[in-house]
């Protein structure tokens, strides 16, 4: 047990350090050079079967890094936990997701600029997947998961639950020599909570997907959600994604877990309940912002999703404010 030597952090570490001129410490830790940017990257090698990456970092510039595989890693999943920026200047939503997807042998990565980045990458073992969880294979999600030759791509938004242990993991401010213990509770935390949510799908058949299926997927989900105001019309999205609605609607479900509308309304509410907490906007104008022309029916949607009226929430944050 302890910190993964500089020279087998995965390839990505070590390519990152040695393209900004500055050294990995003894805990694993690379701190972002000033001429780069700020933050960290920081890998953990808890035993054989478990690793986890911390990247919290801005860089002023992008940094394109490609990185080989170590063969003995060929047989792992990653579990991305991340907030992703979506749509154009002056028009963006934070979206906080988690990805579930097989290592590949050969990975490009960009470092995006300007943009404050933070993520937790866990990288399991299937055998140790497996030993974790001591499921029923019969679970098609888990069969997907475990079989280290059938390509797939999970992803869900990210609870509550999930959100809190994330937290705790970039504000963590533990003893050097329970570093490893505390970091390494909270990865398998984090792994009980994502299996807890991705059980909860319907258990179906997984089709093995391809590259270009999934780039095709992800354009029709950031178009979706960079237009909270408009309701998606299924039949426009197969058109452009130049599917059929049954292939469009089979392949979103078995990556998001749920459906197109379904995927629309449930991040309309929160980036919904983001404005009234964040950006402190009036019910009324959040609910125009969003789309509705029926007040009644945005205060019934957000009540269904975010477990209170829009008015009452907004009314806990202008409280805390003052």
């Amino acid at each position: 047990m302890g910190i993964l030597p500089a020279e087998n952090k995965g390839g990505l570490l070590t390519a990152v350090s040695a393209m900004l001129h500055t050294a990995i410490d003894s805990n694993g830790r690379m701190i972002i050079p000033p001429q780069f940017g700020r933050g960290y990257l920081q890998a953990f090698n808890f035993n054989p079967g478990l690793r986890m990456m911390i990247r919290d970092y801005e860089l002023k510039e992008s940094l394109p890094v490609e990185k080989k595989t170590p063969h003995c890693y060929t047989e792992s999943v990653f579990l991305l936990f991340q907030t992703s920026i979506l749509g154009d200047p002056g028009n963006t939503q934070p979206v906080s997701t988690v990805q579930v997807f097989p290592e590949h042998v050969d990975t490009a990565t960009l470092f995006p600029a300007t943009t404050v980045f933070k993520s937790i990458v866990i990288a399991v073992k299937i055998a140790y997947l497996k030993e974790l969880l001591k499921a029923d294979p019969g679970n098609g999600t888990l069969a997907a998961i475990i079989r280290p030759d059938h390509p797939f791509l999970f992803e869900t938004l990210m609870p509550s639950s999930i959100h809190k242990i994330t937290r705790e993991i970039f504000e963590a401010n533990v003893p050097v020599a329970l570093s490893n213990f505390f970091f390494k509770v909270k990865a398998e935390e984090l792994i009980y909570l994502l299996f807890a949510e991705l059980f909860k799908r319907e258990n179906a058949g997984v089709a093995a997907l391809n590259s270009t299926d999934i780039q095709t997927i992800y354009k029709i989900r950031n178009r979706l959600l960079s237009q909270l105001n408009m309701p998606p019309d299924v039949s426009e999205l197969a058109l452009q994604a130049n599917f059929s609605k049954s292939k469009l609607t089979r392949l979103f479900r078995q990556i998001f877990g749920t459906g197109i509308f379904q995927y629309y309304q449930a991040f309309r509410m929160e980036e919904a309940a983001r404005l009234l907490k964040s950006e402190q906007l009036s019910v009324s104008g959040v609910g125009y912002q969003m789309g509705f022309s029926n007040l009644s029916h945005f205060s019934r949607t957000f009540e269904k999703h975010i477990g209170m009226k829009p008015k009452k929430y907004s009314q806990l944050f202008q409280q805390a404010a003052r």
